[in-house]
């Protein structure tokens, strides 16, 4: 499993989770990865399914076998 991430130009930050198992694999992405304060509130949205989640700390998701989810995070 692997996490690529970048930060936007407007201080949000890119993020692909990358599952290279066979298996599906949760995934989890914490603030302190994307060099944000962990107290940080955010707003997380999946690129491809338009999902938006508020979270705190951190950012989970199911990923399946040699699959990737894209999201962006912003405070």
């Amino acid at each position: 499993m692997e996490i690529w991430a970048k930060p936007m130009k407007d201080g949000s930050r890119a993020a692909v989770l990358l599952n290279r198992s066979a298996s599906e694999a949760e995934i989890t992405v914490s603030w302190t990865t994307l060099a944000y304060p962990e107290h940080l509130s955010a707003a997380v949205r999946d690129l491809w399914h338009t999902r938006i989640w508020q979270v705190h700390r951190k950012f989970s998701a199911k990923v399946g076998p040699h699959d990737v989810v894209v999201v962006t995070v912003k405070p």
